[in-house]
Order: structure tokens, then C-alpha cells, then sequence
């Protein structure tokens, strides 16, 4: 969590303060003029305040994944068009599989200095897209504020450039009322970041040391799961306030999602961004029409594939994907993707929405243990 290190934490809250007051002053004495320009002056800064290994790399991959853009756009004729695209999306892909294989592989290199890349590697395959798509040029420094805009440079929620932009040509007035929501969220965020979560931790530790029967692995299933909701959450938080003070709107990322009655539900009030993001950009596209529930079952199923071993490539990602995969793709298979509460009674929505988040639950073992132990923790629910 090196963003919540006192130093760049105190960087990033005065910069964008500053930026805040700035743009409000502009917006006072110029309303038709904008600072979003310059916004590229704070995410090269603190890019180099916490390395300038990150902040050279992070140059390079803007410019390089810029002139793919521009060669996109020169490119005539739909074949060669549609080979660049190809070609661009997976060079975007590439420093993130090398950097994934490198952990895997002693002999290789770590070259890359790679704080946020999963997150802002979807974002440039963003920008091949909206370019392909669109069929629109990119400003250069609009492209580089979309790739480097620092409030979600680490952790998203996950932009896309048509939203970016929309902000970027006429940002939002940093109002006396948008500054106090900004910052009741900042503090939410930081006090689920930096207390609820280190609680859950204290407490994660003590269960693990337990002997492990039915009432220590609900517990452990339900500290994880909220450990990681806090985590994210909290972060999305952060991000969102920060943002708020330089005018941009940040999608949110999290829509209550105990109130999911139903996977496929789940999926759009959890981390929606980066589902929404796999959703569009890779089965929508291969796709593109209305699918039988066979289709839907394989399409949920490689969803959760690709979104676990995006997080990592190892056999326990592989085994959650699949476990998160498998009851998506029979909830397609069954017709059970929709869950009106309005049509059931309400102990029935309850008991799917129990039984929803508590299966989420097992997979969120995932990231505060290895494989062994998370099989301890479901064996343990066998266990009085």
C-alpha cells in the first residue's frame, strides 16, 4: 500500500488540493477554460516521487501505446485494420505477461517496474479500442492524462476513455458541496483501508490459528470476505474523493453486493468495472448478439477464468476461476441469472443472497491464504 505511506499519501492529498483550488479559482474568473491539461504535471510528479524507474517506464509505455493509436488511425483498409488491433491489444498485454512469467521463471529478468500496470494495461487496450471503434483520433496529452490519472492509477475502479474524456472537455465544478462529500468519502476510504482492514487481519490471524471446526471456517469465510470488500472498497474510495477534487467523475465499484440474489447479479455491484471491462472488450466483441444459455455458460465460465489468473498466474487462481466459473455457467445453465425481489418472498431472496455472497466468501479465502489451507478452511465446515 505504498500510496498510504505518510509522505506520498501527504504528496497526493496537497497536489490535489492544490489542483482542487486552482481549478475552482479558473472556473470563477474563466468558466470556458480548463486545467485539465496540466493534470499530466501531477501524475508525472508523483510517479517520480515514488520511483523514477516507474515514471520512465510508465513514459515509454504512454508514448509507444500512443503511436500504436496514431498508426491505427492512418491505417486503411478493414483487413489491416483489423490485424493492427489484434496486434496493438496484445503488445498493450505484453510488459503484464512478461512481468507474470518472470515471477514464474527464475531465468527471466524483471525489467519492469510495474505498480498499477494490470489496471492500466486494460486502460491502453482501451484507448486501441475506442480508436478502432470510433474511428477518432486521441490528443496526445488527453492520452496521457487517461493512461497516468493518478487518483486511480493503482488499484482503479477501471476507466474507460469515452468517460474519461467526457470529464477531460468539460470537468465538473469543484464546488463548496462537492468538496465536502469528497472529503467524508476520502475519510471512509482511509478508515476502511487503514482500520477496519488491519482489525480483520488481527482477527484473520487469531481464527487461523485455531483448530479448524464448522464455527472458525464461517468465520474465516466471512473475515476474508469482508477483509477484501473493505480492502477494495476502501481504495475505490479514496479514488473517487481524489478525483472528485480535480472534477472527474470515477465509476463506482462497488453496489452493495450483498444484496445480490444471483451470480451474474453479483458480478455488476462487485468490482464492476473490471467486469464490465472483460464483459465489453473481449466477449461482447467476440460475440456481439444475444446468446442461448449453453453460450452464456461458457462466456460466465471463461469470464471468471480470465478475471482470476488476471490477478495472478498460479494454480490457486486457476482452481478459484474455475470454482467462481463453474457456478456462474450453471446458474446460465439453470435460467437462474435473474433474481426479482419483488417477485419472491423475501426469505427466498434472502437465503440466494446468503448463499451467493457466502460461495464469493469461499473464493475470498483466496487472497489471505494458499491453496492447502483454504481446503482446510472448506474441510473445517465438516467438522462441529
Amino acid at each position: 500500500m505504498w500510496y498510504l505511506q505518510a509522505d506520498t499519501l501527504v504528496w497526493i492529498l496537497g497536489s490535489t488540493l492544490l489542483y482542487g483550488l486552482a481549478a475552482a479559482i479558473l472556473h470563477r474568473v474563466s468558466p470556458q477554460r480548463r486545467l485539465t491539461p496540466f493534470l499530466l504535471l501531477f501524475d508525472l510528479g508523483l510517479l517520480f516521487f515514488v520511483s523514477w524507474q516507474l515514471a520512465l517506464f510508465y513514459v515509454g509505455y504512454t508514448l509507444v501505446t500512443y503511436a500504436m493509436l496514431r498508426i491505427l488511425k492512418a491505417a486503411k483498409g478493414q483487413g489491416l485494420r483489423r490485424i493492427l488491433f489484434v496486434l496493438f491489444c496484445a503488445l498493450c498485454a505484453a510488459p503484464f505477461f512478461y512481468a507474470r512469467f518472470a515471477l514464474m521463471l527464475p531465468f527471466l529478468p524483471a525489467i519492469f517496474t510495474l505498480v498499477g500496470f494490470a489496471y492500466n494495461m486494460l486502460k491502453a487496450i482501451d484507448g486501441v479500442f475506442y480508436v478502432y471503434y470510433a474511428d477518432k483520433d486521441i490528443p496526445l496529452i488527453a492520452y496521457a492524462n487517461f493512461l497516468l490519472f493518478f487518483p486511480v492509477l493503482t488499484s482503479g475502479p477501471i476507466l474507460r476513455y469515452r468517460d474519461f474524456e467526457r470529464d477531460y472537455l468539460s470537468p465538473k465544478p469543484v464546488t463548496a458541496q462537492v468538496t465536502t462529500d469528497a472529503v467524508k468519502r476520502l475519510i471512509r476510504g482511509m478508515f476502511k483501508k487503514m482500520v477496519l482492514v488491519a482489525l480483520l487481519g488481527l482477527v484473520l490471524d487469531r481464527l487461523l490459528a485455531a483448530r479448524l471446526c464448522l464455527p472458525v471456517s464461517l468465520a474465516l469465510i466471512v473475515v476474508s470476505y469482508f477483509t477484501l470488500y473493505f480492502d477494495l472498497s476502501g481504495y475505490s474510495d479514496i479514488a473517487i474523493a481524489v478525483a472528485s477534487f480535480t472534477g472527474f467523475s470515477v465509476a463506482e465499484n462497488f453496489k452493495n453486493p450483498l444484496t445480490a440474489a444471483s451470480f451474474t447479479q453479483f458480478w455488476r455491484k462487485w468490482h464492476v468495472t473490471l467486469s464490465d471491462w472483460i464483459r465489453e472488450h473481449i466477449f461482447v466483441v467476440v460475440n456481439g448478439k444475444r446468446l442461448g444459455r449453453p453460450a452464456s455458460a461458457a462466456i460466465g465460465m471463461c469470464t471468471m477464468l480470465v478475471m482470476s489468473m488476471w490477478h495472478g498466474f498460479s494454480v490457486k487462481n486457476l482452481v478459484c476461476g474455475a470454482f467462481m466459473g463453474g457456478l456462474l455457467a450453471l446458474e446460465n445453465l439453470l435460467n437462474l441469472t435473474t433474481a426479482d425481489r419483488r417477485r419472491m418472498p423475501e426469505g427466498v431472496f434472502r437465503l440466494r443472497c446468503l448463499a451467493v455472497n457466502f460461495a464469493f466468501g469461499i473464493n475470498a479465502l483466496s487472497f489471505s491464504m494458499d491453496l492447502g489451507q483454504m481446503a482446510d478452511v472448506v474441510k473445517g465446515l465438516f467438522r462441529l
